[in-house]
């Protein structure tokens, strides 16, 4: 495919680097540092220019592009490029970021002929939310191709030993792999579990719920009472979705305006506290330690951790914090919080999910940045199609196939069909090696 992405930041440059394996793609940006870092590392065209100047696109000898894509930080920059580009070009589908929401309702998007808008807090703020469909969950992950979940489970049961993979495994649910002792590796069959072991089980809802019951009786099975760090605009949005479930629900930040905004936008259905003071005495002046679970959803990463661990202090089990810098996310992990992605990072993978071609793999890392799962559907008139996938499954990567709602080991699978999706599991050791291969299937 031809890919133009307006805005070389953070979700422009994780595009670029996952489209150019096998793609034609340009990136548009007014700063030429960052359009040199690009070159740099990834073998693709850059242009220099301002993405809401005519201008700009007037200078490429390009009359068609498959695919679209504005993910500047600007709303107003990511409408007006996705209008002006039609001027000079003839595309095909437009995909592009929104922080307002006011869009979701607005007749804008169908007049400029975008097929996908991407709205990252809203996106966020249902991650959260599924975290209370899946009390027991450690994370939870949803892909648009199918209905199928990505759930982790920490095991904390009084007899481990009755669990294999291979008694865990059916056509309904795999283990993806299992964090121990801060190690992740991807089982065999006969892999006996452990308590303390972290499962990562992909499969249909009521499947993996059955499992969580028995495999966890220590995490809470319902919740009620619920505290948020926090009332920007996004912390705002998780509020109001999680209001929507009947809980009793307090909001804290020392930021005024943002307080007012929040009480605002919220009418009642939240009690917030504005503090001038940030001091772990809150849980006990505010009774934020009888909490069933706290969000930190600051916008600062350490400040979000440091949260997370004074609540654990407090005998607080559920503990989440919003990761807005991909450098922290492992270490969120590994002090045992529950990360839900950010808007940009979670703004890269939904605008993968969007753009329904056999020709894009989706991938999402887990285990704290340590281990990465791939997804490739095989769409009608695929090149795929009746194409037998073979070869040696290495020890350190589990390959499966998705058809309809059955699992299958890659090796027990017949020709792939229309609809089939192809599933990786791996260590970040393999991502490399594995992206290359599945995107050149």
């Amino acid at each position: 495919m031809d890919i133009m992405i307006a805005g070389a930041g953070t979700v422009g440059y994780s595009l670029a680097q996952n489209f150019s394996h096998k793609h034609n793609v340009i990136v548009v940006d007014k700063v030429l540092d960052t359009l040199d870092r690009l070159e740099e590392h990834i073998d693709i065209m850059t242009l220099l220019g301002d993405v809401e100047d005519p201008q700009t696109y007037a200078a490429l000898q390009i009359k068609e592009m498959d695919l679209f894509i504005a993910v500047t930080d600007s709303d107003e920059a990511n409408l007006l490029s996705a209008l002006i580009i039609d001027d000079n070009i003839v595309i095909k589908k437009k995909i592009i970021r929104l922080k307002n929401d006011y869009f979701l309702d607005s007749k804008v998007l169908d007049k400029l002929n975008i097929q996908h808008a991407i709205f990252p807090d809203i996106d966020t703020a249902e991650k959260v939310a599924s975290l209370f469909t899946f009390p027991k969950a450690n994370n939870v992950k949803s892909f648009s191709q199918c209905q199928e979940k990505m759930i982790s489970i920490k095991v904390q049961c009084p007899e481990p030993s009755l669990y294999t993979v291979a008694v865990l495994n059916d056509r309904n649910v795999k283990v993806l792999g299992i964090e121990r002792e801060k190690v992740f590796f991807i089982p065999g069959e006969e892999e006996a579990i452990q308590n303390g072991d972290l499962l990562y089980l992909f499969g249909r809802r009521q499947s993996i719920e059955q499992l969580s019951a028995g495999l966890d009786v220590k995490m809470p099975s319902v919740i009620r009472k619920v505290a948020i760090f926090g009332a920007n605009p996004l912390a705002q949005k998780i509020a109001k979705k999680l209001a929507e479930k009947e809980l009793e629900i307090k909001m804290i930040d020392k930021n005024r305006e943002f307080c007012q905004m929040a009480s605002e936008t919220l009418q009642g259905e939240v009690t917030v506290i504005h503090t001038v003071y940030e001091e772990h005495t809150l849980f006990e002046a505010e009774g934020l330690k009888n909490a069933d679970m706290i969000i930190a959803a600051g916008m600062n990463d350490e400040k979000n951790i440091v949260k997370c661990i004074e609540a654990k202090e407090y005998g607080i089990e559920k503990v989440v914090a919003i990761n807005n810098d991909s450098a922290y996310y492992n270490l969120m992990h590994q002090l045992g919080i529950v990360v839900v992605r950010g808007s940009k990072v979670g703004a890269y993978y939904t605008i993968l999910e969007n753009i329904s071609s056999s020709t894009i793999v989706t991938q999402r890392h887990f285990c704290g940045g340590r281990a990465v799962l791939f997804m490739r559907k095989v769409y009608v008139g695929s090149a795929l199609i009746g194409k037998k996938i073979s070869g040696r499954q290495p020890d350190n990567v589990l390959m499966l196939i998705l058809r309809e709602t059955q699992l299958y080991r890659l090796d027990e699978a017949e020709n792939l069909q229309a609809g089939d999706i192809l599933l990786v599991s791996a260590n970040t050791q393999e991502e490399e090696s594995v992206h290359k291969w599945i995107y050149t299937l």
